[in-house]
């Protein structure tokens, strides 16, 4: 087998018994990666025509091939499922394809258990997710029925963007000894020293869902699995400079450029999963994408609910802050818009106006209002955080005079809100997901919409221009722009071109940065 270039991690990153926390993957070096002893040969666990060698566990969700893949289905009313090998096994190469319902989660354990003793049978043990939501953690490690989670991917935005919802998608996991890993699409998702469990079966879980009757599904193909010898040892791991900030983000010679025009106002710029540039035009109530390859610029949606925000999550889809149906919604490629948050304690939202998604599935958005004012009902121009996963909306800033531009430093560890009214972007140090600390002023400047790149200087759009502010709010650098800038993104090659809306336009001018590593690069 020729080995792929992949991401991997050193040990300087790993703690035995504790989640690795990957917060260094942005420095690593690409390298061949394999455990050093792969004996053996590759097993098919499947024989594409039986589930033989398989045993079913735990819930009453359905197990049949079809087409020579292994096809799990849902059941109301029921716990998890499981389908296990009979075999047990310790050291090993595992891989296998998988694609999964939008709206169903999933996945693989490893070295996992049914014990008459242990909570009458319940499976337990390594789980490698397979999360098509937007929280997309797939390639995490998680303790099914012991412990829970092990290896989130908060720090991974590379792999949480490197599952294709819709899609079949390529696992990669190497145990050895107490040490796991896996890979999702070539790139690392989870490093775990953990020596909880030497060995056990493999299981393929199809995960309940409630009462839900309509049937939902998960298949798997092209399970193999090669086992290790048992004194095989994980490679050393190498690391490369991480990403240095540059001494100016534009070039003396940078020039602006417009690239798509004839809008009536151009908005929220956002870089899609394909690498196209989706952004909005309020009062004709569309949202257009531009394609950087061929320069051509089409109509995504019509009555769009005059969206203004927008931004693609890890599962790609669509958020949009619909200011005139006053309300957030999520939008797969080729579905329907769906109303994600539309009220707040009972009274209609003001209008949505713009958002930022953080590193587990979570929305924050700023509620605005602009214009006609006679029909508000919230008492107040707030911020607030829509928990994932359908969880509850929640109002966090309540004494902004009318927020607007709103930002995640790469970490996801500072919020930044603009007060476009008072002329003041504010930073909020945030204590977890949703529970911003006291807010300090970053900056005396507004701004319409803003970005952050991967030095963590903010982008903000304000008074005709694009001014470049640093975490500690200095002004280092002003973008000048032929008309009132909007919004901002970055995307392009390696994330390195600054994409504005001003206007009627849509600009584009190359810059020595990148984006923010919680952006979809």
């Amino acid at each position: 087998m020729k080995p792929k270039k992949q991401f991997v991690v050193g040990n300087a990153a790993r703690r035995r018994g504790t989640p690795a926390t990957l917060a260094l993957l942005a420095a690593l070096l690409l390298v061949p990666c394999a455990f050093g002893q792969e004996s053996g040969e590759w097993i098919d666990l499947s024989d594409g025509q039986s589930l033989a060698g398989w045993t079913k566990r735990g819930g009453a969700a359905n197990y049949e091939i079809e087409n020579g893949e292994i096809v799990g289905t849902t059941s109301p009313n029921t716990p998890n499922t499981f389908l296990c090998t009979d075999k047990d096994y310790g050291n090993f190469v595992l891989e296998f394809d998988c694609l999964v319902h939008p709206e169903l989660n999933s996945g693989v354990q490893i070295r996992s258990s049914s014990l008459d003793d242990y909570q009458e049978g319940r499976v337990h043990g390594y789980q490698i997710e397979i999360d098509p939501s937007d929280r997309a953690w797939s390639g995490g490690i998680y303790d099914e029925g012991r412990r829970g989670w092990l290896n989130d991917l908060k720090n991974n935005n590379e792999a949480r963007h490197a599952f294709r919802q819709n899609d079949w998608n390529h696992f990669r996991v190497e145990a050895v000894g107490d040490s796991i890993r896996t890979w999702i699409n070539g790139v690392l998702a989870a490093d775990l020293f953990d020596d909880m469990t030497p060995s056990g079966f493999i299981g393929l879980q199809v995960h309940g869902v409630g009462g839900r009757t309509d049937p939902i599904q998960v298949r798997w193909r092209k399970l193999r699995l090669m086992p290790l010898a048992d004194d095989a040892r994980p490679i050393e791991m190498k690391h490369r400079v991480a990403f240095e900030p540059p001494a100016q983000v534009l070039a003396d010679d940078a020039v602006v450029t417009k690239i798509a025009d004839g809008f009536a106002f151009a908005e929220g710029p956002a870089l899609g999963p394909d690498g196209r540039i989706w952004f909005t035009d309020i009062p004709a109530a569309r949202i257009h994408v531009f394609d950087p390859a061929t320069g051509a610029t089409e109509v995504f949606r019509q009555e769009s609910g005059n969206a203004n925000g927008l931004m693609w999550t890890a599962a790609d889809a669509l958020i949009a802050c619909e200011g005139g149906n006053r309300c957030v919604t999520r939008q797969l490629m080729n579905g329907e818009p769906r109303v994600l948050a539309d009220s707040f304690d009972g009274k209609k939202l003001n209008s949505p106006n713009d958002l930022e998604l953080d590193n587990e599935g979570g929305v924050y958005f700023t509620d605005p209002r602009y214009g006609d004012r006679t029909d508000l009902e919230q008492p107040v121009e707030g911020v607030y955080y829509l928990q994932p996963r359908g969880g509850e909306l929640l109002r966090i800033i309540d004494n902004l005079e009318r927020p607007n531009g709103i930002a995640l430093s790469p970490d996801c560890q500072t919020l930044y809100v603009a007060d476009q009214a008072a002329g003041k972007t504010w930073r909020y140090p945030l204590e977890s997901a949703g529970k911003p600390g006291t807010g300090t002023v970053l900056v005396e400047m507004g701004s319409d919409g803003m970005t952050v790149d991967a030095g963590g200087n903010l982008y903000l759009t304000d008074a005709g221009k694009v001014h470049v502010v640093s975490p500690t709010g200095e002004v280092i650098e002003e973008i000048r722009v032929p008309e009132p800038p909007s919004n901002v993104t970055f995307g392009g090659r390696n994330g390195s071109v600054l994409f504005i809306t001003a206007g009627s336009s849509l600009y584009q001018v190359p810059t020595q940065t990148r984006g923010s590593a919680n952006m979809n690069q």
